[in-house]
């Protein structure tokens, strides 16, 4: 047996014996003693082999699997250029502490430094990203690597034959071994303050929504959640409620606690300055956010001595959260922020929801009702609009059903992925305003040489460039017809384009919504 075929085969043993179920490869030569390795492993139905040929999409199908299930997905490439391709979800796994394992193949060490080919320094590229960097040419024990969470790579030098010599069953006698999480401690608080807020960022910092409700009720608190789709008693429209500083003023906490990153908002940001004390509770704080401030960290939920209800607090927000409703009545029944209200309240419950960043996901938090049965995901890490289908894709292997909702620009960035789509459910939504939506609502809206440095129109026609890939898709001009789109069941990936008016409009119509509601109050 060749010293590359034993190393593959140890490194693969080791993942079935861990517990790893699936597997993301994009397939190259130096790789080839692993993607051997792997086939055989699927052969006999012990892991899920998922062939994605382009790497960057890859990483991010691989994170998209992982926030799906919590377990580590190693994603594998060969040498070169193709292990910087794993970057970007790197650092998407990184700030959010998904659990992704770099497997990449490198020639023996002995060839760096020498013009040979695709060879470069791969052994600690992703440098503090990554929470272990392992450079071998021999078998090591995988349990110690993977004891904590997040990324995690192994560069695996593979020297020639690339390809086995023999034919051994080394794969019998295989047992899975459960490895148990460690439990967080957990503090006490003892709490003398009513008017206490609980504000959840949308990752909720990897806690339970139970937890994070159990302790709100301990602190007879109000929930602000930046992901409205997972706590049905959260307050309603809070990032339109909290645009007013005359809203903030009167509703200044005495005491905030953030559980995660509240990433969204730039209202409920200042909120939560108004606060007279704020605990930020986030495991990440330990290692990834450590130079995050507040007046107390915490890096698991506390146990609280709960103080007395205030009754006067609650309908404070009850107050202000029926005159938000009262203003959005009137809002236009077609309109991005229409669209979100219209997917958050259409979509079966149970249903998995991947939201792209940029404008989408914080039309989500400003115009959704508040429910409690849709398991929604978003990266978040970072925030970035790259790897979006990738990441909605690995999602759907794991859900009977899945959507995405993504702008035009998202989709157009991850268009790549659509050429190696699977069999999965997954719809598509795409907001299409021929542009960057998000900037017509930040400062820069009107500077000189705006539509060409921020609003980048594509003047792509979406649909075309769909079915150019084979994959069926619909275009939706009113609300009607998306109610009806969204209830059409697909076996596979389909996109829905929404067609939408011009951003300026929408902007427009967004901050007059801020206005009727600071005019109300």
């Amino acid at each position: 047996m060749s010293i590359s075929t034993n190393l593959a085969r140890h490194t693969v043993r080791q993942l079935i014996e861990l517990g790893v179920e699936d597997v993301v490869l994009s397939p190259g030569s130096r790789n080839a003693p692993l993607s051997i390795a792997l086939h055989q492993a699927e052969e006999r139905g012990l892991i899920r082999l998922h062939v994605r040929i382009d790497e960057r999409g890859a990483a991010f199908f691989a994170l998209g699997i992982s926030k799906a299930t919590g377990n580590y997905v190693p994603v594998v490439c060969t040498s070169g250029t193709a292990v910087a391709n794993f970057y970007p979800a790197v650092l998407e796994a990184h700030h959010s502490n998904v659990n992704l394992l770099l497997l990449t193949a490198d020639r023996p060490a002995r060839l760096r430094k020498t013009g040979s080919n695709q060879t470069t320094e791969q052994n600690d590229i992703f440098k503090g990203f990554v929470r272990n960097s392992i450079d071998t040419a021999a078998p090591i024990d995988l349990t110690r690597v993977l004891s904590a969470t997040g990324p995690v790579h192994i560069n695996l030098q593979f020297d020639e034959p690339l390809l086995p010599t023999d034919s051994k069953d080394w794969l019998s006698g295989i047992f899975p071994v459960i490895l148990k999480p460690v439990p967080l401690p957990h503090s006490e608080l003892k709490i003398e303050t009513s008017k206490n807020i609980v504000i959840v960022g949308h990752d909720r910092a990897g806690f339970s929504e139970s937890d994070i409700e159990n302790l709100a009720r301990s602190l007879n608190a109000p929930i602000i959640s930046e992901d409205p789709l997972r706590f049905k008693d959260a307050i309603a429209h809070a990032s339109i409620l909290l645009s007013s500083e005359k809203a903030r003023i009167t509703l200044a906490p005495e005491l905030a606690i953030v559980i995660g990153r509240t990433t969204l908002s730039r209202n409920i940001n200042t909120y939560i300055e108004s606060a007279a004390r704020v605990i930020v509770i986030d495991p990440r704080a330990s290692q990834i956010d450590t130079e995050r401030s507040a007046d107390e960290i915490l890096h698991s939920l506390p146990k609280v001595a709960a103080p007395k209800q205030d009754e006067s607090w609650w309908k404070l927000w009850s107050d202000f959260e029926a005159k938000v409703k009262s203003v959005l009545v009137d809002y236009p029944s077609w309109s991005e922020g229409a669209i979100a209200s219209i997917v958050a309240a259409d979509l079966e419950n149970d249903t998995a929801l991947f939201i792209s960043s940029s404008r989408p996901i914080r039309d989500i938090e400003a115009f959704a009702t508040p429910r409690a049965d849709l398991v929604t995901y978003a990266n978040r890490g970072l925030a970035g609009i790259d790897g979006n289908i990738s990441t909605a894709l690995g999602i759907a292997t794991r859900h009977d059903e899945t959507f995405a909702i993504l702008g035009d620009l998202a989709f157009l960035h991850d268009i790549s992925a659509l050429a190696n789509p699977t069999d999965d459910a997954l719809t598509i939504l795409v907001v299409d305003n021929n542009g960057g939506g998000i900037f017509s609502t930040l400062p820069q809206r009107g500077v000189p040489g705006f539509e060409k440095l921020f609003g980048t129109p594509h003047n792509q026609d979406i649909a075309k460039i769909v079915s150019g890939f084979g994959i069926s898709s619909e275009v939706v001009t009113n609300a009607k017809e998306l109610q009806i789109a969204l209830k059409r069941i697909h076996p596979k990936i389909h996109v829905i384009i929404a067609k939408m008016p011009r951003r300026e409009e929408n902007a427009e119509q967004y901050l007059l919504v801020l206005r009727k509601f600071q005019d109300s109050i």
